[in-house]
């Protein structure tokens, strides 16, 4: 806005300048053209809210002084700016219009000067390369500008994803975190439940029995508060590289699946552990969904079974490992050889969350007096260590 101030005053003061050395009709005074060349020139403050009609008011101004054959001063640069205005706003439609309506000025100067043909030629030329180079460079700040929108648009959706990534990515850390939660707590809680149930069960009868019971509970239970608290750990601290601190902490996998099963021996319920096929080392990412699973499953069993039998079979098969935990109530326990249900709520959830990240499949279901749990992670020979 002040730029356009500026440029309306030195017009001004050099147009009064010009007609006070040039000619004039001894009818009109030098100062006359002033009054109105002047607020035509003022009009370029108006040029961005309506640049058609500060075009068409100064094309007006300077073709009916050019009819009175009166000096026009710095009208046709003025006529240029407003072709700008016009152009930089407005597609080519737009740009082709102003610049034939603006060749209306040379055009009458042509006819009321009476100009030679090579006078009006070169006139011609002249303006139509004015204009060539006005629109042109009119055209290019609209690209510009275009771009320039365009690309904050973009960066703009890029800052909207990568803080959606950053959110997606932060729950689907704090689901893993939960799942890691909900192995821990619920299995080590019932392996305590199961080791207090027997302790108390044998205090009377068998001292030493139960003695040893409690300090297998206190091994459970001080295991169990190691584990969450290196979860903890995660919650409140990250080291300087960045890295996540579970990642530091050794992955549970399927060597660990004999001490699962020997740390829930001595209940109500009787386990086998089954191993066949080529017994081999699987990809981190498969031994510890492995273990969660046969966790998960026992855990179940512990809650839900009662009395009876459960067993546990890892099938080694050259594509995938099959997982089986199955168990069967009995004695007062089975309910007339009618299945029995076993609800695990979140547990089966996150099981199957784990399951499909590797591509696999998880079905779990009663049976006649029990429950089955089957669950298939590909594993290909090739790519065991992968």
């Amino acid at each position: 806005m002040l730029g356009d101030l500026a440029f309306v005053l030195v017009l001004s003061v050099l147009h009064g300048f010009d007609l006070t050395i040039g000619d004039h009709p001894p009818w009109m005074d030098w100062w006359w053209p002033l009054l109105v060349s002047v607020p035509a020139t003022s009009l370029l403050l108006l040029r961005r809210r309506a640049p058609w009609l500060v075009l068409f008011a100064l094309l007006a101004v300077a073709v009916g002084l050019t009819l009175l054959q009166l000096n026009i001063g710095g009208l046709n640069l003025v006529i240029l700016v407003a072709v700008y205005s016009v152009c930089v706003r407005n597609s080519v439609v737009g740009e082709v219009g102003a610049a034939t309506i603006a060749m209306v000025y040379p055009v009458s100067e042509l006819v009321v000067y009476e100009l030679t043909p090579v006078e009006g030629l070169l006139r011609i030329s002249g303006a139509v390369v004015n204009l060539v180079m006005v629109v042109g460079w009119a055209r290019a700040v609209r690209i510009g500008r275009r771009r320039a929108a365009q690309l904050e648009q973009t960066m703009a959706l890029l800052d909207e994803a990568r803080d959606q990534l950053a959110a997606d990515a932060a729950v689907v850390e704090r689901a893993r975190i939960a799942r890691e939660f909900h192995d821990i707590v619920s299995h080590n809680l019932s392996v305590v439940a199961l080791r207090a149930g027997v302790a108390r069960a044998l205090i009377d009868r068998d001292p030493d029995h139960a003695r040893q019971t409690l300090q297998e509970l206190e091994q459970t239970s001080r295991g169990a508060l190691g584990e969450m608290r290196n979860l903890l750990n995660v919650l409140r601290d990250r080291n300087p590289a960045g890295q996540d601190p579970m990642d530091w902490q050794p992955t549970p996998s399927l060597d660990g699946v004999d001490a699962l099963v020997e740390s829930v021996r001595g209940g109500n319920v009787v386990w086998t552990l089954d191993r066949r096929g080529k017994v081999r080392e699987l990809g981190s990412g498969v031994e510890m969904t492995a273990y969660r699973i046969v966790q998960e499953a026992m855990t179940n069993v512990l809650k839900h079974a009662g009395a009876g039998r459960a067993r546990v079979l890892l099938d080694y098969g050259p594509d995938a490992l099959r997982i089986e935990v199955t168990n069967r109530v009995s004695g007062i326990d089975a309910v007339d050889g009618r299945p029995v249900s076993q609800q695990s709520g979140h547990g089966l959830i996150g099981l199957r969350e784990r399951v499909a990240l590797l591509g696999g499949t998880l079905t779990a279901h009663p049976v006649l007096n029990g429950f089955h749990l089957e669950a298939v992670l590909p594993c290909p020979e090739n790519s065991d260590l992968a």
